[in-house]
């Protein structure tokens, strides 16, 4: 994973490959002026622009080798499109064409000219440009050989003649938001074997400690005299018992109502009794990924010292099967007093964010609070892969939420919560079941969540089933665990009280959700 980075663009800047960002209206370049540039590279540079190969995309490359002997080995223009002001997600596009393509021809550092890179895309044009880079550049690769001759690019600096403040903290910014993100892809990868409730726990404490952030952890034997028995009954297969995680940013306030978070980690989804078939349970160690995304959230709100008080809240278990296993047809208790009738123990998540939500609220008083959870397959085949579910019955936090998602370029679709739908969820023998039918289910499951947070806390429910992993690459993003929902939280979390800017247009998200 590639360390972005400023130097000095003079003439001793040494890199693999230099790359000049440039705009190409109609498919023609310009060989832009880049302040500090000597000699061949500039002739080079007109070369390329003369005879540019008229692709318009954005992250096209056309690149040549400089004489032997040179500090630069190559220079390569990069298009960012046909327009005047790329947005910012084609600017993360080029960055990761830029890292792929260094891939493919062995270049271990590289350079960007930062003053063509803002005169083609604008003063901010660093922050996107680096997230970019940093995202594109992930691998989970820590649990296998490396390749023999395999270079990875380590270095990328955007290089200009000077220093500037501004852009020191537009890549302290990107890169804490890509680290949080890859943070997230490297937990959602990491196997169960490794991964469990109780490492979790660990992990979360050491991640905690790195951070600065307060932890806590609920135990087994705290969440019985709590009354949690929605999550107890989950984890009651496993060897290892449950826990909720607690991870706490203190902000400039500590005192002050906190916005609250609360993520699903199902470490391992077997489906319990009701099982699932045996080609779906390898890829349901991603069934920890609304989890995940609330500790890489509470990673990057602490490294950029957000103001908001904020509170990660992970609740954890294992849905396995042995003969302490809970069963279809058991009725439970959970912590706000309320009995649940388990018609079906796939539909685990919700059990364990029944007792996490009702503790989160009770515990912290949040300002509003907001879960996430690889929830349905009904949000899967509702939205594809493309955008997540938004439920909640409060339309000015809808409004904040989406508008985060669309500046983050995070697919994100808002979905009903009609009373008429609780209908499903009626048990004859308790006071509500876990599941109501195929139809709208990812609808009556965020209707099943909303039994365990009281009307006086603003609340939403974010179903990423559809967006948390992928089975196929996109640029800014590997097969597998794809860190969707930090860039979005953190958003919020910083802009949730300022209106709503409008940067990145409304239906802009015409890709790939997991960050393409």
């Amino acid at each position: 994973m590639a360390k972005v980075s400023w130097t000095k663009l003079d003439s001793k800047l040494r890199a693999d490959v230099l790359f000049v960002p440039v705009s190409v209206p109609k498919g023609k370049a310009s060989a832009p002026k880049v302040a500090g540039l000597r000699g061949a590279a500039v002739a080079r540079l007109k070369e390329l622009a003369k005879n540019y190969h008229g692709q318009k995309r954005a992250g096209a490359i056309d690149a040549t080798t400089l004489p032997p002997g040179g500090k630069i080995a190559r220079v390569a223009l990069l298009s960012l499109g046909e327009k005047k002001a790329p947005s910012a997600q084609e600017l993360r596009l080029a960055a990761a064409a830029a890292v792929k393509w260094c891939e493919a021809n062995r270049c271990g550092s590289a350079a960007v000219a930062l003053d063509a890179l803002r005169a083609a895309a604008g003063a901010e044009a660093a922050g996107p440009f680096a997230e970019g880079a940093g995202l594109a550049g992930y691998r989970f690769d820590t649990m296998r050989k490396k390749p023999a001759g395999q270079v990875r690019l380590t270095s990328l600096r955007l290089a200009s003649t000077k220093a500037e403040k501004a852009v020191a903290a537009a890549l302290k910014r990107a890169g804490a938001l890509a680290d949080a993100a890859n943070l997230v892809r490297q937990l959602g990868h990491t196997p169960p074997n490794v991964i469990n409730p109780v490492t979790l726990a660990e992990k979360a404490k050491e991640l905690a400690k790195e951070f600065g952030l307060k932890y806590s952890v609920l135990d087994e034997k705290q969440m019985k005299k709590m009354g949690m028995g929605a999550i107890l009954a989950v984890g009651a297969g496993s060897a290892t018992p449950p826990r909720i995680i607690a991870l706490e940013h203190a902000g400039k306030n500590p005192k002050a109502a906190p916005v609250v978070l609360v993520g699903k980690a199902i470490t391992l989804d077997s489906g319990g009794i009701s099982i699932k078939p045996a080609d779906s349970i390898p890829d349901m160690k991603y069934d920890k990924q609304g989890g995940m995304t609330v500790i890489g959230a509470l990673t990057a709100c602490a490294a950029l010292n957000v103001a908001q008080r904020v509170v990660g809240v992970i609740g954890s278990a294992e849905n396995v099967i042995d003969s302490n296993a809970y069963r279809p047809g058991d009725i439970l208790t959970a912590m706000n007093g309320k009995t649940i009738e388990v018609a079906n123990t796939d539909a685990e998540g919700r059990l364990v964010l029944a007792d996490a939500l009702h503790w989160a609220e009770n515990t912290y008083k949040p300002a509003a609070m907001v879960d996430l959870a690889t929830l349905t397959g009904a949000c899967v085949v509702a939205l594809g892969k493309h955008a997540a579910g938004l439920f909640t019955r409060d339309d000015k936090l809808s409004a904040q939420l989406l508008a985060a998602a669309r500046r983050a370029h995070e697919g994100l679709w808002r979905m009903p919560m009609w009373p008429a739908y609780r209908k499903q969820i009626e048990s004859t023998e308790a006071d509500i079941k876990n599941t109501g039918g195929r139809g709208g289910g990812s609808i009556t499951a965020a209707l099943f969540l909303q039994e365990f947070v009281t009307t006086a806390t603003p609340w939403a429910h974010l179903d990423i089933a559809g967006v948390a992993n992928d089975t196929s690459a996109s640029p800014l993003c590997p097969v597998g665990a794809t860190g969707w929902g930090v860039r979005t939280l953190v958003d919020w979390v910083e802009n949730r009280d300022k209106p709503d800017t409008g940067t990145d247009a409304e239906g802009d998200v015409d890709t790939d959700a997991s960050q393409e």
